[in-house]
């Protein structure tokens, strides 16, 4: 009988394949459970199965002690921690073996793998309403899972109640109906948009200042130095596909009051043209590249000739006539260095019979975009730019709020200067930051490049609107000027899409990631189609 009885054997290993499938049996039987607790009723700690869908910068729901809690994760980790020590037998414990083979006990002790982050409290639900919350909000075991899109909206909701809501999109962890509003006052703050090359900055900035427009009535001067706003009074033609026809409307009643101002425009009105007399003298000094100290005679000389010739009203031309027919050495030598610099030649400069471009700050517009992106050369962008904004300084006791739209900024106010008329200028928006808020001037400045911004400005900006983002040190540099925003989200800008954005500061009432929506106008400086990558083999 003993010969007919079939011994199992025992087996002595397991492969890899067998100890990966005993791994994560042990993982899914002692996973993490979801909860959460708070200590201060302003913060949470949370831990949660590794698969769990709450990413850093989504809304969470807790439910702890009867009550309904809204927050936002601000971090999150994986962390790992051994459990318990178990003795199991291997084969019927998790049926790893065919039937007849067996495995002595074993002891084992799992691994287990768990998220834990922490985040803050924006809520408690009451009412269908987002209640503030107090001090005796605190809580322990709380369970935690992602907020469903109508506690999102509480939220949401509750961050414009006393401005109007520029819609400019949705919020990232959110569904269609999670809409995010910035808050139109808030831009009565300096801000900052930031994002490399194709991570849709331009796009997006054209979304913020078309809602400007329909929602609010701040004053829009747009230094456009890539023509890209050219086309602003321009409806797409699809325009609505992703709008109603009551947004289309609001912005068609603003339409008219946007202008355009170009270089060869044939009405005054559109043309991108100035007058030297527009500048200051001191101004006007640094166009010639007049030092008062190393060029002390010919800058005696260039005041002298402009005195003799009526003082303010004087224009380039007459400087150049008058230094012909003046003796005195030094009105050669005036004369030769305008020629020499060629700044005479420039094309920003009004004929005879036309009107300054820089009048238009006198008149009634609801946008006016100055295209210098058409300008030859980086001194007539910079000579042109310093008109306006100097204009809109001595303007300043006016009080007409207005939101000076600076696209490409590094190249206006620099870190670091590179000639004494780039100084100037990079001084005049310093000074436009640090005192133009009580005047209502504010800034909207864009570049791709926050380093290269020079910091008297950029530590001004209380408003962050941060897009895709790949360098560490820029991450870093912005993390450390506006620290206000939790440093990982800022992270998060590695990993965004185009469209994808952080926003912080005053224009919404907690950091908010958000995915643009559509234009309602046309862009005017496109990338060029990439049909030189389509295969030259055709079928």
């Amino acid at each position: 009988m003993s010969d007919q009885t079939e011994e199992k054997q025992p087996v002595t290993s397991i492969t890899q394949d067998e100890m990966i499938a005993i791994q994560r049996r042990l993982q899914k039987q002692f996973a993490v459970a979801p909860l959460a607790f708070s200590t201060d009723g302003k913060t949470f700690s949370y831990e949660a199965p590794l698969d769990y869908a709450i990413p850093a910068g989504s809304y969470v729901q807790i439910e702890a002690d009867d009550e309904t809690y809204v927050g936002q994760v601000i971090e999150k980790s994986v962390e790992q921690r051994e459990g318990p020590q178990l003795s199991i037998n291997v084969g019927d414990a998790l049926g790893l073996f065919p039937e007849g083979i067996t495995m002595d006990r074993a002891t084992v002790r799992p691994r287990i793998r768990y998220v834990d982050g922490q985040g803050i409290l924006l809520g408690k639900v009451d009412l269908a309403q987002l209640a503030p919350l107090q001090s005796s909000d605190v809580f322990q075991n709380g369970v935690i899972s992602p907020a469903t899109p109508e506690l999102i909206n509480l939220h949401l909701m509750s961050g414009t109640p006393d401005s109007a809501g520029l819609d400019v999109g949705k919020a990232m962890h959110g569904d269609e109906t999670n809409v995010v509003a910035l808050s139109a006052r808030g831009f009565g703050r300096h801000s900052f948009l930031c994002g490399q090359s194709g991570s849709g900055k331009t796009y997006s900035l054209g979304v913020i200042l078309e809602k400007m427009l329909i929602r609010s009535q701040l004053r829009l001067l747009i230094l456009d130095p890539n023509s890209d706003f050219v086309r602003l009074p321009v409806m797409r033609d699809n325009a609505g596909l992703a709008h109603t026809s009551e947004t289309l409307a609001e912005f068609e009643a603003v339409r008219e009051a946007i202008r355009v101002l170009r270089p060869g425009a044939q009405s005054d009105k559109h043309r991108l043209a100035i007058r030297f007399r527009d500048l200051d003298r001191h101004e006007q000094a640094i166009v010639l590249q007049l030092d008062p100290l190393e060029n002390r005679e010919e800058y005696s000389g260039f005041w002298r000739l402009v005195e003799n010739l009526g003082g303010d009203d004087v224009e380039l031309s007459d400087v150049l006539e008058a230094s012909i027919k003046d003796t005195a050495s030094e009105s050669r030598q005036i004369n030769l260095r305008v020629r020499n610099l060629g700044v005479s030649e420039w094309s920003i400069w009004c004929g005879r019979d036309e009107s300054s471009c820089i009048s238009n700050l006198d008149e009634d517009w609801r946008a006016l975009v100055v295209d210098i992106g058409t300008l030859g050369l980086a001194a007539e962008k910079q000579v042109v730019t310093l008109a306006m904004l100097g204009k809109l300084w001595r303007q300043r006791s006016e009080r007409k709020p207005t939101l000076i739209v600076i696209d490409e900024a590094h190249n206006i106010c620099p870190a670091e200067p590179e000639t004494a008329l780039q100084e100037l200028l990079t001084e005049c928006v310093i000074k436009i930051a640090a005192e133009g808020r009580k005047f209502g001037l504010y800034l909207l400045l864009a570049s791709q490049r926050p380093q290269k911004i020079h910091p008297n400005v950029l530590s001004q900006c209380d408003n962050l609107i941060l897009m895709r983002m790949n360098s560490v040190s820029d991450m870093k540099y912005v993390s450390d000027v506006f620290s206000f925003v939790p440093p990982n989200l800022v992270a998060e800008a590695s990993h965004f899409r185009q469209g994808n954005s952080l926003i912080a500061g005053p224009v919404v009432s907690t950091a908010t990631l958000v995915q643009f929506g559509r234009r309602i106008t046309e862009e005017g400086g496109s990338d060029v189609p990439a049909t030189w990558a389509d295969s030259a083999r055709k079928n």
